[in-house]
């Protein structure tokens, strides 16, 4: 990039330099050659001032000498010198001056101005100024001696700027291109750095934010497929549950049990569909009816709690309709951990209960009579949990929080409560 810039910048300067500087040559030159004529003309008719008004055969005219290299001489209507430097007899600029008309022309290596010497009528004489054309070229020479060097001078400026210019365009670039290929490389971290060129800042500003959703999206990934095994291990232990019971005791018409069968595989390719929408932040939130997420639930749960003789007891505000702004699919895949984990590690009666919040929003709780969680209540949601309080907590934790909720231990136990406040 950096060549390609420096070309552009530097053929910029040579076309604008040549744009300017040949009009400019050409015209220095002709006002040279036409300050010569001016200065032959008024040396010309200076002299005719010294021409008396009858000239004679042996009439010597003196005339004055030019400040500069250059002859002047008069002529009788003959065409004889009568007097200064010049030709002995006259020439063609000379004769068309005698015929009354003043001439300007180039003779050999002079240039020639002739001008009529008239007394009253009639033109009496000649006087004829020149100068050697050198004296002009030399002029012109070193005018354009000085608009080559300017010339030069400028292209140089032209690739100096180019080299810093085209370092401080493509160094942000270059900065843009690391960090493209470092996030291509998976390490989402990089941020390009800014450069204060608004349209590398602008770039620069939309990759960093491309950065961050991808490592967002990538941690959410990660931490549900984490988790994942713990929230299908509640469908696939119902479907095993399903099938060893009908191992163990037949019933009589078989497709009962097969429709318990799809009805739980069902479930469990409802449960991997929600994971892995909610994974990929697919699922648009609310609004969610908050009495219908709990009743799913307590439809999911009671037969599971039944099974091992617990029951599951539901609480709500019949008279209120909540509802919350977040994903019905995240919601109930939370309560299926908070559940799954009073089921597994709690004791008696476990209580579901849906009521509002304090200043607006919504709560539900799950309480069992278990012992409780042992360790401080951060803890329990840690990635890094052990202990009686379930593996499943940090995922729930995740979900609320990506819904903009809240999940929290209220009550560590005896009877420990779970509270899952949402608006």
């Amino acid at each position: 990039m950096r060549p390609r810039i420096l070309a552009a910048i530097v053929g910029v300067a040579l076309l604008a330099i040549a744009t300017l500087a040949i009009p400019l040559s050409v015209r220095l030159a002709n006002d040279a050659r036409d300050q010569s004529s001016a200065r032959l003309e008024r040396a010309a008719a200076a002299a005719t001032r010294r021409v008396p008004d009858t000239i004679t055969p042996s009439s010597d005219i003196a005339l004055p000498d030019l400040a500069y290299d250059g002859d002047v001489a008069v002529y009788d209507m003959r065409g004889a010198r009568r007097g200064g430097e010049g030709p002995e007899t006259a020439d063609a600029a000379t004769r068309l001056a005698l015929s009354g008309h003043t001439s300007d022309e180039v003779a050999g290596a002079d240039r020639v101005v002739a001008v009529p010497v008239v007394h009253g009528l009639r033109v009496v004489a000649a006087v004829r100024a020149a100068e050697p054309i050198d004296v002009t070229s030399d002029q012109i020479d070193r005018q354009r001696l000085a608009i080559a060097l300017f010339a030069t001078a400028a292209v140089a400026i032209a690739v100096l700027v180019g080299l810093w210019l085209s370092a401080v365009l493509s160094r942000p670039l270059a900065r843009l291109r690391d960090a493209a290929t470092k996030l291509g490389q998976g390490d989402f971290t990089v941020r390009a750095p800014r450069s204060g060129i608004a349209e590398a800042d602008a770039a620069a500003s939309a990759l960093n934010d491309t950065a961050v959703r991808l490592e967002e999206l990538v941690d959410r990934e990660r931490t549900f497929s984490a988790h994942a095994s713990h929230q299908l291990r509640t469908p696939l232990a119902s479907l095993r549950l399903a099938v060893e019971a009908e191992l163990a005791q037949p019933r009589p018409d078989p497709n009962t049990a097969l429709e318990e069968v799809l009805k739980e595989t069902d479930r469990l390719e409802a449960t991997i569909e929600d994971l892995l929408l909610l994974a990929r932040g697919n699922i648009e939130p609310g609004p969610a009816d908050l009495h219908a997420v709990v009743r799913d639930a307590r439809d999911r749960w009671h037969g599971r709690y039944a099974a091992v003789g617990r029951s599951l007891d539901v609480r709500t505000v019949r008279d209120a309709h909540l509802e919350a702004h977040a994903s019905t699919a995240a919601l109930g895949q939370i309560l299926d951990v908070l559940l799954d984990n009073a089921l597994q590690h709690g004791r008696g009666t476990v209580q579901l209960s849906l009521r509002p919040g304090v200043g607006g929003g919504a709560v539900i709780s799950v309480e069992d009579d278990g012992p409780g969680v042992t360790g401080d209540a951060a803890s329990v949601f840690s990635t890094s949990a052990r202990g009686g309080h379930g593996f499943g907590l940090p995922l729930a934790a995740a979900l609320a929080d990506a819904e903009g909720a809240r999940l929290r231990l209220a009550h560590r136990g005896p009877g420990p409560v779970f509270e899952l406040a949402v608006r």
